[in-house]
């Protein structure tokens, strides 16, 4: 019996805040668990400022900026950090214990393009002091191979590494594809990772050990592949029309998971805890002096 999951293909639920922010949003309980360690992903066009500044514990909050965003993002959050996250980087909040952030769109005509994805910490990791790490379109290196292009914004595939993925709490791949019409991509999945793979704009079809699924435009699988396997998957991903693509994938946690909107933890007392932490003014805060001018309140 093969080691390898592949979920069904699963389309994203439309989600609409305002009229400044529209998002295909997907939860790992579509998945079934084949998506551990990600928690959640939004695929959002956001053009005015949105969210209020707000907390998390427990994850990585990360934003991965498209190429095609005509503005920056701008990031403040509740350690001093404060800068435009532009079209093409990563950032990636490590909230550990508790941090406050706000990203908005900023400059003239704003649009920003983008993937929020919260990702799991492990139990052991989710207490550590928050910190954040950055990596600028310069710093992403690329795999290219005829009608293929690959952006490896975090972690390896196919030789190339992206150098940033060292600072980050735990190993993580985020690849952002494009393939030409007829064109193949390999990715290799080791025993123990779980994979999401989102088909953007045109239908992909995936096949790896004997098995094979057809997704959707706007659609999503998740991919498991055990522990115990003998050996790795070859993931091959073949594009009948041009496609822009996005794959996920870290090693399971398999761990108890307990969320409660932006915390996301072990247990229910765990959660609590964040809560009053959070009341109580551990995680810091920002201020409307602090949007303007980029200074942490006193």
């Amino acid at each position: 019996m093969t080691q390898l999951k592949i979920s069904a293909a699963t389309h994203g639920q439309p989600l609409t805040i305002g009229s400044g922010f529209q998002a295909q949003h997907f939860g790992e309980q579509m998945f079934h668990g084949l998506i551990d360690p990600v928690v959640m992903v939004d695929h959002f066009h956001m053009t005015s400022p949105t969210f209020e500044p707000h907390p998390h514990a427990g994850i990585s909050a990360v934003t991965y900026m498209f190429e095609d965003a005509s503005s920056p993002h701008v990031n403040y959050d509740s350690m001093g950090n404060q800068g435009p996250i532009v079209p093409g980087a990563l950032h990636w909040l490590a909230a550990g214990r508790g941090a406050v952030h706000t990203e908005q769109p900023e400059g003239a005509n704003p649009h920003v393009h983008a993937l929020q994805i919260f990702v799991n910490l492990p139990a052991s990791k989710k207490m550590q002091a928050p910190f954040a790490v950055h990596a600028d379109p310069a710093d992403i290196p690329e795999y290219q191979a005829p009608g293929v292009r690959v952006r490896i914004a975090a972690g390896s595939s196919n030789g190339i590494h992206a150098a940033h993925t060292a600072a980050l709490p735990e190993a993580f791949t985020l690849l952002d594809g494009f393939i030409d019409a007829g064109q193949r991509f390999a990715h290799v999945l080791e025993p123990g990772w779980n994979a999401m793979l989102y088909a953007i704009d045109a239908p992909l079809k995936l096949t790896a050990d004997g098995q094979s699924a057809d997704i959707p435009a706007r659609a999503a699988v998740g991919i498991a592949l055990a522990d115990s396997a003998a050996h790795a998957a070859r993931l091959q991903i073949h594009a009948e029309a041009g496609c822009h693509f996005v794959l996920l994938s870290g090693l399971a946690l398999n761990e108890p998971l307990v969320k409660h909107g932006p915390f996301v933890m072990n247990s229910s007392e765990e959660i609590n805890d964040r809560i009053w932490a959070y009341q109580r003014g551990e995680f810091g805060q920002l201020t409307e002096d602090w949007l303007r001018n980029g200074r942490p309140s006193a």
